[in-house]
């Protein structure tokens, strides 16, 4: 632990960022996928899927915008994720400067 003007564990530190790193990178869609043992759906969905269903293309094109709003969410997870990983990295850094410059 650090003895210089405040008490750091820099382990704790680096286990938190270690943790918040395995996290982001199982934190995307096709991570999710693997989970569930499942394909990533196909690009567009095929209106024939619902046969003759009124409403058809319609519920095809939600189908479609549902996915891409779930593939963006995951992502802004994933990127949050990795900025709170930068962000510990820049707090250590910070601590560790300050503590050289006060002579600690």
């Amino acid at each position: 632990m650090s003895q210089g003007l405040v008490g750091v564990s820099y382990k704790a530190l680096d286990e938190c960022r270690t943790q918040i790193n395995i996290a982001a990178k199982k934190f995307s869609v096709d991570e999710i996928l693997k989970i569930g043992q499942r394909p990533p759906p196909a690009e567009l969905t095929d209106v024939k899927l619902f046969a003759k269903l009124d409403g058809a293309r319609e519920l095809a094109t939600q189908m479609d915008a549902t996915w891409v709003a779930i593939r963006v969410e995951i992502d802004s997870g994933q990127l949050k994720l990795e900025s709170v990983e930068r962000a510990l990295d820049d707090v250590e850094t910070n601590l560790r400067k300050a503590e050289t410059a006060s002579g600690a």
